[in-house]
């Protein structure tokens, strides 16, 4: 991780399909330990989500280089100013739009709400923040309309922290009190910690499609709509990879 920060943004990863490419996609992350969609070992990225945008990008006319990030924050501005060209899990807002394209949807993300096992087991967000609990969020991330304004309202109460495993490593030495997390990732840290549990008062904290986010700055609208074709073609293979975890 120190190496990533210091190196910021180039770190390039790797490469797939290096032949009989028109053009090379660099894609974003700052992620580098979020189970079981993305890992970083040996300075190569695995997990599910890498598996399923390399496999969307199979047989295009494109190649793809990965970049680790500080943030997703810092990626975003990455991709606003053109020097990364993808992110991905990414969700579509007005702010967002207005630097980048926003390909179809490929996948749900449900994000649960997180707690130590000796914080409360509240029913709403508006709870949370009323009786003043701490909650750690991802640097940069979007969690709907009604979190922005509770986060504006209530600023020191929000913790906010680039990578899941340094969120569940706060929420399990109970630094914070509670985490927001993709359900399928929080499921891998529930595993390893006996401090840690979804608050079952809530069904999930927000539900929203993610898509690919495209730097308008290197990216056109047809290389969007072929983008888009290859998400609908290669529909089914990515359910596959989903399905297995």
């Amino acid at each position: 991780m120190k190496t990533i920060i210091v190196v910021f943004a180039v770190l390039l990863l790797s490469t797939f399909n290096t032949q009989a490419c028109n053009k090379t996609f660099e894609v974003g992350t700052n992620e580098n330990y979020w189970p079981p969609y993305v890992e970083l070992k040996n300075g190569v990225l695995s997990g599910i989500e890498i598996n399923v945008i390399k496999t969307l990008f199979k047989g295009s006319p494109f190649c793809l280089k990965f970049s680790v990030l500080p943030s997703s924050l810092r990626a975003q501005e990455e991709l606003k100013q053109g020097r990364i060209d993808i992110m991905f899990a990414a969700t579509k807002t007005k702010k967002r739009s207005k630097f980048a394209y926003f390909s179809q949807s490929y996948r749900d993300e449900v994000m649960l709400l997180y707690k130590n096992t000796l914080s409360p087991n509240l029913s709403s967000i508006e709870q949370l923040f009323s009786q003043g609990f701490s909650i750690a969020v991802n640097r940069g991330s979007y969690y709907g309309a009604q979190f922005e304004q509770l986060k504006k309202a209530y600023p020191k109460q929000v913790v906010l922290i680039s990578t899941a495993d340094k969120r569940f490593e706060m929420l399990n030495k109970q630094r914070v009190d509670f985490v927001i997390e993709d359900a399928l990732s929080g499921l891998f840290f529930l595993k390893q910690s006996l401090n840690i549990e979804p608050v079952t008062n809530m069904a999930f904290f927000n539900k929203a499609p993610v898509h690919l986010m495209l730097s308008k700055k290197t990216v056109t609208l047809d290389e969007l709509s072929v983008i888009n074709q290859l998400i609908q073609k290669n529909k089914k293979a990515t359910e596959r990879i989903y399905q297995t975890y």
